[in-house]
């Protein structure tokens, strides 16, 4: 297992970096710590192809430019909780260039993405500590920890905004995968879709993803506006291009002295 960092991009003297995990069964996870996005996520199938399986970018200008935030760590939006955001040049925690710290262990790599804003930088009244820690192991399970501490009463909506494309190829529909909910069988809704269920499975050709979240259910969403005027990982898009499956988080009220903690485990195989 391993772990690999470099430059990304700079505006002026601040660097944009990318972390890769890497296990032994060749699963790699990629990162910015601009708003601390997923980038990447492979793993080779067995006739060696190895494509972005996410919907990500190539410059940091796309990622800077997305109206739908792919990949980022999502916290405070302009006007969701009724309050006007304050004036701090970069509200949310999207906009963000975030810490990172690594770990390296015999069974597992992980990176910790964090924030330590001060009264009011992120559009909300307060200070805040936002952590999210990224586990990889070799069991391909990649395991998302949320921390969040307030000093002050506030409502959020937390989420990381990753869109799963197990075609490999975003102008390709990926409304013909097979899709589970607690283990029943559903079929890919045209548009967002929220459940109670907590495990979800995605069967594509090629590869199939689980996941499974601690919180109170779970919203598939295939992103049926999207386009050929889009453009992912250097590629023309298509309605339906992806597949979010990602935790319900409803906005909701956090409280000083009472962290917001919540665990998802994602596990990816190769079918073919």
């Amino acid at each position: 297992m391993k772990i690999t960092s470099k430059v990304f991009y700079r505006i002026n003297d601040e660097k944009i970096m990318q972390y890769s995990l890497q296990n032994d069964q060749g699963m790699t996870l990629n990162f910015i710590t601009f708003g601390a996005r997923v980038q990447q996520v492979r793993l080779p199938n067995r006739a060696g192809m190895n494509p972005n399986l996410t919907i990500g970018f190539i410059t940091f200008q796309d990622y800077a430019e997305d109206s739908e935030l792919f990949g980022a760590t999502i916290g405070p939006i302009a006007g969701e909780n009724g309050d006007q955001p304050l004036n701090s040049g970069r509200t949310g925690w999207q906009n963000w260039n975030w810490d990172a710290e690594t770990e390296e262990a015999e069974d597992h790599v992980s990176v910790k993405f964090s924030l330590q804003l001060a009264e009011g930088q992120d559009g909300l009244p307060g200070s805040r500590t936002v952590a999210l820690v990224h586990t990889l192991d070799n069991r391909n399970r990649w395991t998302i920890d949320w921390h969040i501490e307030t000093d002050t009463k506030v409502q959020l909506r937390p989420k990381l905004n990753v869109a799963y494309a197990l075609t490999g190829d975003p102008a390709q529909s990926v409304m013909d995968q097979r899709l589970r909910l607690d283990a029943e069988p559903v079929p890919l809704p045209a548009k967002t879709l929220s459940t109670e269920a907590t495990m979800a499975t995605l069967t594509a050709n090629d590869w199939a993803l689980s996941i499974n979240t601690e919180g109170p259910g779970l919203v598939v969403d295939t992103f049926a506006h999207l386009n050929e005027q889009n453009y992912f990982n250097g590629i023309t898009g298509a309605p339906h291009t992806a597949v979010a499956i990602r935790p319900v988080t409803p906005l909701f009220t956090l409280m000083p002295g009472a962290p917001f903690e919540r665990r998802t485990t994602v596990t990816l195989h190769a079918l073919a």
